[in-house]
């Protein structure tokens, strides 16, 4: 299947947002082994994985 430039346009926007998590949790790492308190909570990677979900049902128009 071919992708349209909608598709493009979401699979970048759901990378960006994956990356943006992946950060999150090595600067919790990195915090956790300084024995300082973690930079992002729970709270913070639910937002995170509610803008995935709403990418994911976003229609093109407001991609």
């Amino acid at each position: 299947m071919k992708m349209n430039e909608y598709d493009v346009k979401r699979l970048g926007l759901i990378l960006a947002l994956q990356a943006e998590i992946e950060g999150m949790k090595v600067e919790n790492l990195v915090r956790e082994q300084d024995n300082l308190a973690v930079a992002y909570d729970n709270n913070q990677f639910q937002y995170v994985a509610e803008q995935l979900r709403e990418l994911s049902y976003a229609h093109n128009e407001q991609l």
